[in-house]
């Protein structure tokens, strides 16, 4: 685990906070914030920074103004009754709430985000910007964070079985983004983290808490080492593998899995439509040439099962082939995910629309949410629902890979 050579930069004082189980995510960089207002939610917190002569203890609904500006962070630190107590330039912040607290993260005018755990700010690469926000969390809070995001579906057994893959994914991809300075990024590249948004939730909260606690430190492992741990909201009825759906080489064991039980899900089958005009910017935008309205969309299907491998888009004397994910990612950045849900579809253009269908929701790799929750349902217990999507896998203590 790397987090404190990422935090403990040379200006900075190591505080006690940081505990050896924690890991490090990068958060709302898809916003490319410039401006960041950090309020104190709890009963207090510590601010680190270079360029104040000492630490400053923060009270509740007090709060830390940042903004970007040639390649420093202006600081202004203000009380809880609209006053400013510092106006500061420093090259990064450190903000470490007391044990019980959190910090709400406030983008003027675009989001705000309540996170648990220590969070730190500096100019982003070569401080050219944008900001790069990170929060430093308990490995456990965070995997609560995560499940509570990943579904809606509150059956216990269900719920544990995520909990297991949604940590089994943390330490099979340990330091995924080591290069860059950080463990995890917030979104489904990694796995989507809103920190505590979706525990606010008063049926969730308890229900996700409880998966989490049962099963506590427990991760999937297969022949001694930690299973890649893919999931996908529904599987459609036949599961992918990464290198289907990815590309590449991958240690992944399983083949595909046949699961009969998202057949009554609400995706499976599906269908979604999208405007002609806006689907051809969209894929512009993402291949970097300009597409007519004449343009074929031409998918290379497995005619057994409907999964489509890639998609290659022909205008006039330009032709284009984009893997399924390029191709989903391209549409879904500029008209949302819930266009193309996942790999297995049909498309036929008509008139001014194009008309989408397929089985599934996701990547498509790994435990099927839907078909979780219907086993749960059903009886089964988690280590049940577990085994059916990894077959022959054991559940293990996570600190036994360590």
């Amino acid at each position: 685990m790397n987090f404190l050579a990422i935090l403990a930069l040379p200006f900075l004082t190591v505080l006690p906070h940081l505990r050896p189980d924690n890991i490090s995510i990068s958060v709302l960089s898809l916003f490319k914030p410039e401006a960041l207002e950090v309020r104190i939610v709890g009963d207090g917190a510590i601010l680190d920074a270079a360029g104040l002569a000492n630490n400053l203890t923060l009270a509740r609904d007090e709060s830390i103004r940042i903004h970007l500006s040639s390649g420093r962070l202006n600081l202004v630190v203000g009380g809880s009754h609209g006053t400013i107590r510092q106006s500061v330039s420093v090259s990064a912040v450190r903000i470490v709430p007391d044990d019980a607290s959190t910090l709400e993260l406030i983008l003027p005018g675009k989001i705000k985000r309540t996170v648990r755990g220590t969070v730190s700010v500096d100019p982003g690469t070569g401080g050219r910007g944008p900001l790069r926000i990170l929060v430093v969390t308990d490995r456990e809070s965070a995997v609560a964070s995560v499940v509570a995001a990943e579904t809606s579906r509150r059956e216990p057994a269900a719920l544990m079985a995520l909990a297991v893959i949604v940590r089994t994914f943390m330490g099979s991809h340990e330091g995924r983004h080591s290069s860059a300075g950080f463990d995890f990024c917030d979104t489904t590249h990694c796995q989507l983290y809103r920190g505590e948004q979706d525990l606010a939730d008063r049926e969730a909260s308890p229900a996700v808490s409880q998966a989490v606690a049962v099963t506590a430190g427990q991760i999937l492992s297969f022949e001694g080492r930690p299973v890649e741990g893919f999931y996908t909201s529904a599987c459609g009825g036949l599961s992918a593998t990464p290198s289907m759906v990815w590309g590449g080489n991958t240690s992944y064991p399983y083949r595909r899995i046949a699961c009969r039980w998202c057949q009554h899900s609400r995706f499976s089958p599906w269908e979604r439509s999208a405007n002609a005009g806006q689907f051809f910017d969209a894929l512009s935008a993402f291949i970097g040439s300009n597409l007519s309205g004449a343009t074929e969309l031409i998918p290379d299907a497995d005619p057994a099962t409907g999964f489509v491998n890639s998609v290659t888009i022909r205008d006039e004397r330009k032709s284009v082939v984009l893997g399924t994910d390029a191709f989903r990612r391209a549409i879904g950045l500029k008209l949302g995910w819930n266009t193309v849900l996942s790999s297995t579809f049909t498309v036929e253009r008509r008139g001014a629309k194009f008309i989408f269908r397929g089985r599934g929701f996701g990547s498509q790799v790994g435990l099927c949410e839907e078909g979780a929750a219907a086993q749960a349902a059903a009886g089964r217990g988690y280590r049940e629902i577990l085994s059916f999507y990894y077959p022959g896998a054991d559940i293990t203590e996570r600190a036994s890979h360590e």
